[in-house]
């Protein structure tokens, strides 16, 4: 198969980039994965396969889903564009969904994944801002 699913893309750019490794959680749903930061341990991306039904859109097949972490405020701008869909089977506020159909170019997803696992990197304790007593 010469043609990669943008599912495919997506999850090479994940592994290339951040060097995490697809998990497999759940044994009644084996298209369904998680990406979570190597240091903190948590997700940052989480790829299902889920009925139309089930996102409020029409037809019978299956669709690729990923959903990752995003400011309130993106959100609701994000949810007006076609392949943006609020998010399945997270909070509703912090995560979002989008459909891996090529609706959505990897050039605007590759971004909001940046910013996904940018907002589950550990936070580092401040050391230098400590006050000088001399």
């Amino acid at each position: 198969m010469a043609h990669s699913s943008q599912r495919e893309r997506i999850t090479q750019y994940i592994q290339d980039t951040y060097g995490t490794e697809a998990e497999y959680l759940w044994a009644d749903s084996p298209g369904n994965a998680i990406f979570r930061h190597s240091a903190s341990k948590k997700w940052y991306a989480a790829m299902m396969r889920v009925l139309p039904e089930k996102l409020g859109l029409m037809g019978e097949e299956a669709l690729d889903v990923m959903d990752i972490k995003c400011s309130t405020i993106m959100i609701g701008s994000l949810l007006s564009t076609k392949g943006f869909l609020p998010a399945y089977h997270m909070n509703k506020n912090h995560w979002i969904s989008i459909v891996l159909d090529d609706s959505v170019p990897d050039d605007q997803i590759i971004p909001l994944l940046e910013l996904s696992y940018n907002s589950v990197v550990p936070k580092r304790k401040r050391k230098q801002n400590q006050p000088i007593d001399e």
